[in-house]
Order: structure tokens, then C-alpha cells, then sequence
């Protein structure tokens, strides 16, 4: 955790902010630091006297700390310094759906995306023509469909994955950006390459078999920092962003219309958000009750996302904070690669909405689907 980023945010306890307090977080220990870099620590609340650790320096600031470590010790404790022989057999020996299966394939596919255009061992497109670096792509179209300008202030990169979209919104905006995920394998890598500018994965080539792919990227890393947040109760004072960024996150959350009012939240009045959104929905992450479309086509949408999205960012919205949708949308390519046989192919819906006042109102807006 980059100190910069610690004081420039000044992140908040999310435990007592569900309280309606909104408590700054301290640094109650620091372990080991390297030139401004927190790499092991506590950050602790003063008024609740919660801890919240920081690991690998990734600081862990989530509602319920103690679930949070319980769900994920696994992956916490989970050594990321294993030669590509044993890790190998220990993939075969853990087998398929294993969960260091799981976690092999989830970051291989991310990991491709990412950053396999700066592999010099990528001699060629996936399965099915895909090209990595989608998520870049993405963001590049989106920060041109901007057309008011953006107060100053910094950027958060909702769900960053492995990185790249923290590292590409640093690069063309030159704001300092935080990058947050609740995967802590993903924010491993994440804050690898963003913060180290180096890339070590295990890029899966069919079934168990995988390839240690390790390379560096020439890119500058100052203005970026990776933390381990939750999308729905981000730890942060209202206000505190002129940029908030959601590339193909909101499907991946448990409660897409809170993710969308904590991002309204955060961003000052004037900001603008940055959704990509391929609404391939999974019921076992999103109640179906709560996903934005995709099901009950007998209702007045038909059972349209992107019509019920656009309702939910419009002037007559009332629950999704106080976003509106500004200009067209864009539809964008997205590649999930499985394999080297096999590449999910996704068409997003590329939006840019930006933080107005609240319209008080009577009655409510059913998003049914």
C-alpha cells in the first residue's frame, strides 16, 4: 500500500460507515515498508477498533474482516513462489475443480486478457481470432465517448481485475488511480504488474497442463496502487472521486443496483463513471431477482438489460444514486480465453454516466427485469 495513495484517499472504516460514522483509518502498524511502500501493516479504526491487515501490501479493507479471511485463507496464505515442475504436480494431484484449479484457470483467463499483448512469448491470437488486450481497448473507447471534462481529483478502478485498466486510466488521464478487487489472487497479480511491472502467471494450455509465462512491462507505475475492496461497501468519504471506472463488474456483483449507488456515492458532483457491462449473468453471485435483465420477459421491458439499465440511469431513476447516463452507448468486444482451444466471445455495452444531484421523489422505480 503506497502511502501517497493512503494519505490522498484517506480511506474510511466500512464497518462503521454501514453505521451511518464515518470514521478515518489509521496506521496502527507498520511491519515493513520500502520507499513509501507499506508491504505489511495494520490499518485500525479508532472509534470501533477495527483491524484491517495489510498483506503482500495489499491492505484488506472489507465490512467483515473476520468472514473475509475465513472465505479466503487459501488464497491468503497460498504460495506464490513455487517452481513450475511442483506446481504442476501439485495441480495434477489437487485435480479439476480443485480450488487451485479454480483459481488457475479464473487468473490465466484475466491474466491473457490483460497483459498477453506485452508477452513476447504471444506468438498469435486465441482460439476464434480474439486478441488480448480487450479490457484496454475498452477503456480507450470509453474515455473517448467523454465529452465534459473531469473535475480534479482521483480515479477508482472498480474491480480491476489483473490490473491493466488501473494502469491504462494512469497512463491517458496522468491522475492517480487505485485499483480495487475482491479477488486476492487477482490483486496479487494485479499489484505485480502494476505497482512492480512484472507479470508471472500460469497460462493454461489445455485441461490441467498450464505454462509459467513470466515477463516485465515497460510502463510507469507511480500513479497507481492496488487494494483489496469491497464493491458494494467501498471504504471511502462521499465525494472523494472524479472518476470511477466498472469494467464488466457490475455482473459480478451481489447487488448490481448498491454497486451502482456506492459508485454514484463516491464520485464528487460533476465526476463521471466508466461501465462496461456484457450482462452475463450467474445466479450462484446475483439473485435473479436482482439482476438488471435477463429474466421475467413478461414485464414491461421484455426482459431487456440494456433498456432497464438505461432506466436506471436516467433522469427518473430514484435508486441508483445519482448517475445519469451521458450520450450514446457503445458496444465493445470481450474475449475470455479458456484455453488454447476455446475463447469466450462477449459483446459489452460500453456507458458513461456522470454524478448529478439526487431528484427526491415519492414514489419508487421497480427494475424488474
Amino acid at each position: 500500500m503506497r502511502r501517497g495513495h493512503f494519505d490522498l484517499l484517506g480511506p474510511i472504516c466500512p464497518g462503521c460507515h454501514a453505521r451511518g460514522v464515518s470514521s478515518p483509518l489509521g496506521l496502527n502498524i507498520v511491519e515493513d515498508e520500502r520507499e513509501g511502500d507499506i508491504l505489511a501493516g495494520i490499518l485500525g479504526c479508532s472509534d470501533c477498533g477495527a483491524e484491517y491487515p495489510i498483506v503482500d501490501g495489499l491492505p484488506i479493507i472489507v465490512p467483515d474482516v473476520r468472514r473475509y479471511v475465513q472465505d479466503n485463507l487459501f488464497y491468503i496464505m497460498a504460495r506464490t513462489d513455487l517452481t513450475p515442475a511442483v506446481e504442476s504436480l501439485l495441480g495434477d494431484a489437487s485435480g479439476p475443480g480443485s480450488g487451485m484449479d479454480s483459481i488457475r484457470q479464473h487468473v490465466s483467463s484475466y491474466v491473457w486478457d490483460h497483459w498477453a499483448d506485452h508477452d513476447p512469448q504471444e506468438t498469435g491470437p486465441a482460439a476464434g481470432g480474439a486478441a488480448p488486450g480487450g479490457v484496454a481497448r475498452a477503456v480507450a473507447c470509453g474515455l473517448e465517448m467523454m465529452t465534459r471534462d473531469l473535475p480534479d481529483g482521483p480515479v477508482l478502478d472498480i474491480g480491476c481485475g489483473a490490473g491493466r485498466s488501473t494502469v491504462e486510466i494512469a497512463a491517458r488521464t496522468g491522475r492517480h488511480v487505485l485499483g480495487i478487487d475482491i479477488s486476492t489472487p487477482l490483486a496479487r497479480v494485479s499489484r505485480r504488474a502494476a505497482v512492480n511491472g512484472n507479470v508471472d502467471y500460469a497460462r493454461r494450455r489445455i485441461g490441467l497442463v498450464y505454462d509459467r509465462r513470466c515477463f516485465s512491462l515497460d510502463i510507469g507505475h507511480d500513479l497507481v496502487d492496488i487494494w483489496i475492496c469491497d464493491a458494494l461497501a467501498l471504504p471511502f468519504a462521499s465525494g472523494t472521486f472524479a472518476l470511477a471506472a466498472g469494467m464488466n463488474v457490475l455482473d459480478c456483483l451481489a447487488d448490481p443496483a448498491l454497486g451502482l449507488a456506492e459508485m454514484g456515492r463516491i464520485l464528487e458532483t460533476g465526476g463521471q463513471a466508466l461501465l462496461s457491462v456484457p450482462f452475463d449473468w450467474t445466479g450462484h453471485v446475483t439473485p435473479v431477482e436482482r439482476w438488471i435483465g435477463g429474466h421475467s420477459q413478461r414485464g414491461p421491458h421484455a426482459g431487456s438489460a440494456e433498456a432497464i439499465l438505461d432506466l436506471m440511469l436516467s433522469e427518473e431513476a430514484l435508486s441508483a444514486g445519482a448517475l445519469r447516463r451521458q450520450g450514446p452507448t457503445r458496444e465493445v468486444p470481450w474475449h475470455v480465453r479458456i484455453h488454447e482451444r476455446s475463447c469466450m466471445h462477449y459483446l459489452a455495452r460500453l456507458i458513461v454516466a456522470q454524478h448529478t444531484a439526487n431528484k427526491m421523489a415519492d414514489a419508487g422505480v421497480r427494475y424488474a427485469g
